[in-house]
């Protein structure tokens, strides 16, 4: 990257748009950032697009085993009339389903989004009705939409299998 006498940036060939452009359609595309100004001090401006930020996190191995020991180990104190629940990892994202009573499959029950931690996920609950996983239609009574996979576990669980019945 190189910094111009006036403040712009412009880092050639290697840009976000042609690193993006190059990654989905396999051909190479030219562009630039330029013109973007480092501001420092009290003066306010947008911060530089950098090409890592839209990149996710995803957790290690260790970590999404853990993770999945949680689960198991939170869901079957719980709600031990359930079953053992199905956890499944994709990238950033776990994903956890249960044995309902009355259901032949194991029911989508809520979706956890890494946030860089063990402890910290974003929430997100199955919506049967179109079939997706929101972070936003959590009651709020429930508190925020980030927390422990217990937490998690905790505020959806209770919305498709009732309130806890184990220890």
């Amino acid at each position: 990257m190189k910094v111009r006498n006036d403040g712009a940036v412009n880092s050639g060939a290697n840009t976000a748009s042609s690193v993006i452009s190059d990654a989905g359609a396999g051909t190479a595309a030219s562009g630039s950032i330029s013109r973007t100004r480092f501001i420092s001090g009290g003066e306010r401006g947008r911060r530089p697009p950098a090409i890592l930020d839209s990149v996710p996190q995803t957790p290690d191995q260790q970590t999404r085993n853990a993770v999945t020991r949680r689960i198991i180990d939170h869901v079957s104190a719980g709600w031990p009339r359930l079953g053992e629940p199905l956890v499944r990892h994709r990238g950033q994202y776990c994903y956890v389903a249960a044995p309902l009573p009355g259901h032949r499959e194991p029911t989508p029950i809520l979706r956890l989004r890494y946030q860089g931690s063990a402890d910290q996920w974003a929430i997100g609950i199955y919506k049967a009705s179109t079939g997706q996983y929101s972070e936003d239609d959590l009651p709020g009574s429930f508190g925020g939409a980030t927390g422990t996979p217990e937490q998690g576990i905790d505020d959806t669980f209770i919305l498709y299998a009732g309130p806890p019945t184990g220890n």
